[in-house]
């Protein structure tokens, strides 16, 4: 099954160069479901699976090996890439630029990598895929090909990756002198290399403090690309993370360290997105939140295994496997209904916005349901995850040492602390963009997309409400995995229980709320009137309140965190004629740690300009010094 949907999947390029979008789709779909059915069938014997990969041309045979590990992240995959193509068709249509011709190419090889990197069972393999990924995602980026803004961050976001990539190297040259075969299945990761290739795939999943590409290159990607790289692509990194900590020994030092990280990974993300008045880039810093909530959660696992609490270890880990799965679900949801928004509106800027429920009615209503999710609300996915992650955190208090306690206490509240943020932040999302009167008056004819625009926001935002109102069924499912990790299954099953009340009680909490809601309707009257009509004579937009002002008393406390660069135009005379106040939140990590090492860069190049000065014989001069060092160091050797 996975040769066939591999095979498909290749296949696929092939009307995406003649930009048959409906055809790519179809190959992608049907590719998905042959991928799905083998890895269904991996996660739930237990058992890996192998397929030989042969290419004659480069001489290379390797195994491509489905591990349950891999098989989790697979369906993953193989029930995002389908929706993500039906919202690209759409999204294309509506949005068509120079860079089409190319950009359903790089999005097949995409998919093709990820499979790849799941399934590599060699390190040479993996890093073929892994930069294959990287590369791709880049040439998909640049789908505005006119756009500087595009360029500036595509490159930022491959010379990032690029960055990464060397440090994965570097680990996996270090993992093939400390075992002497590049295998990846059963090899014994090193002090060194466990960091090393930790570091590198902390690039691609977006921990602190290199998630600096992720706000940068969303704002400027098609919706369809932002929603599968942060809903899907940067969960090859999470995967890579999870080989290294189960192939890997850990102190207990180590992990409060990794734990440390992970907590200001979520602090900084939730902050940054509250305080953003870019919609797509506050969905960036969102997925660094989520990302440090896996963190926190994988954190919990090692944990457990290291001080001895299989209960605390088992629940971590099947926390962090299914916060992975729900993050999928949820962020393509609100990156797919951004895309809607700009493509109705034409700007993503919050305060350019409003009043669109009465106009983009169904992305209106979809958006808060994914809001919902991400804020790990009742009757959505997000709050089952978190509830099993909390799980495992309390399973920490009263046992084992104090240190054990107190991070218990500190992880708990800080997760606690950063899910209220997360609260704010996306009511504050939906406050403006979507609720009171328009802003412009683009917002004000804003029409809403249908179609396949609409399609997949909808198949996500239902798989987020039943999945958050039957959370109990999804871990029925990952017994086998648990096994395959070596944890009891016993607090699993406890789980699977307590789930099953939390759902009932939903269940007649919903029916409850239904029939009020009912009642309420046949028996009371409801009328209409202008937002903010309270007594005024004219309403305006100008009375509502701006990003800035919704958050403004909750950011005055986190001032310190947080960079704000203001413009403003200061009133003259008695009667001022121009007045304008312009604010601006600035990732200190990208102006003083990724600045300061770029300014860094730029002077060690400096040394070096003198090279490129148009003279040939100048550049004779400098071959023949670089060929005489190369013999006199073969010489040596020998």
């Amino acid at each position: 099954m996975l040769g066939y949907g591999l095979i498909l999947l290749f296949l696929a390029l092939i009307p995406a160069l003649w930009q048959r979008r409906g055809v790519f789709t179809l190959l992608v779909s049907i590719s998905s479901v042959f991928c799905a059915l083998n890895y269904w069938k991996v996660l739930i014997s237990g058992t890996a699976s192998g397929l030989v990969l042969v290419l004659p041309g480069l001489g290379l045979v390797t195994e491509l090996v489905t591990t349950p590990l891999s098989a989790w992240f697979g369906l993953i995959f193989s029930l995002g890439f389908p929706l993500g193509s039906l919202y690209a068709m759409g999204y294309l249509k509506a949005h068509p630029t120079a860079g089409e011709a190319s950009h359903m190419v790089w999005l097949g090889l995409m998919f093709l990598s990820m499979h790849l990197v799941l399934l590599a069972s060699n390190s040479l393999v993996f890093m073929l895929a892994w930069e294959l990924m990287s590369l791709s995602s880049f040439l998909a980026i640049l789908y505005e090909r006119e756009s500087k803004e595009s360029w500036s961050a595509a490159l930022y976001y491959l010379v990032t990756m690029q960055v990464g990539a060397g440090i994965l190297l570097l680990g996996f040259a270090k993992l093939f002198m400390d075992n002497g075969t590049f295998l990846l299945a059963g090899a014994s990761i090193g002090s060194a290399a466990k960091w090393l290739l930790l570091i590198g795939f902390a690039f691609k999943a977006g921990f602190f403090p290199f998630y600096s590409w992720l706000p940068k290159a969303h704002p400027v990607a098609p919706s369809h690309l932002s929603g599968l790289m942060s809903g899907l692509m940067i969960k090859t990194g999470i995967f890579g993370i999870i080989w290294v900590m189960l192939s890997s020994s850990w102190q207990a030092w180590e992990i409060y360290l990794l734990l440390g990280i992970s907590l200001i990974t979520a602090f900084n993300g939730v902050i940054h997105a509250l305080a953003e008045n870019h919609l797509k880039r506050a969905l960036a810093y969102s997925s660094i939140e989520n990302i440090g909530i896996i963190g926190i959660a994988l954190c919990f696992w090692q944990l457990g295994l290291i001080l001895g609490n299989p209960d605390m270890a088992a629940l971590a880990l099947l926390g962090a496997l299914l916060h992975s799965w729900f993050h999928s679900l949820f962020k393509p949801l609100l990156f797919y209904l951004s895309g809607n928004v700009l493509i109705a509106t034409h700007s993503l800027k919050l305060d350019e916005l409003g009043g669109l429920d009465k106009r983009l009615r169904h992305s209106a209503r979809l958006f808060m349901i994914g809001a919902a999710s991400i804020s790990a609300l009742p009757l959505f996915c997000g709050f089952s995850s978190e509830l099993v992650i909390f799980g495992s955190i309390i399973r920490g208090f009263g046992k084992g040492s104090l240190a054990q306690s107190i991070c218990a206490a500190i992880a708990g509240g800080g997760l606690a602390f950063v899910s209220a943020l997360a609260l704010i932040a996306f009511s504050k999302l939906y406050a403006i963009v979507f609720c009171g009167e328009p802003r412009t008056s683009k917002a004000a004819h804003a029409q809403e997309q249908t179609g396949f625009l609409l399609f997949s926001p909808a198949i996500l935002a239902l798989l987020c409400s039943i999945i958050g109102l039957f959370s109990w069924y999804p871990l029925t499912r990952l017994h086998s995995l648990t096994d395959w990790f070596g944890l009891s299954t016993i607090s699993l099953w406890e789980m699977v229980h307590t789930l099953r009340l939390v759902s009932l009680l939903l269940v007649l909490l919903l029916a409850v709320f239904i029939l009020i809601y009912l009642l309420k309707k046949k028996l009371t009257k409801v009328s209409y009137h202008s937002t903010w009509g309270c007594g005024y004579q004219k309403s305006s937009p100008k009375l509502q309140y701006s990003s800035g002002a919704y958050t403004d008393p909750l950011s005055y406390f986190l001032k310190p965190l947080l960079q704000k660069e203001s413009k403003q135009i200061v009133p003259q005379g008695y009667f001022p004629s121009r007045l304008s106040h312009t604010e601006e939140v600035n990732d200190y990590i990208d102006r003083s740690f990724i600045g300061a090492m770029n300014v860094l860069l730029l002077r060690f190049l400096a040394l070096f300009a003198g090279i490129q000065n148009g003279r040939t014989n100048s550049y004779i001069k400098w071959l023949m010094l670089a060929l005489l060092i190369l013999l006199l160091w073969v010489l040596g050797a020998r």
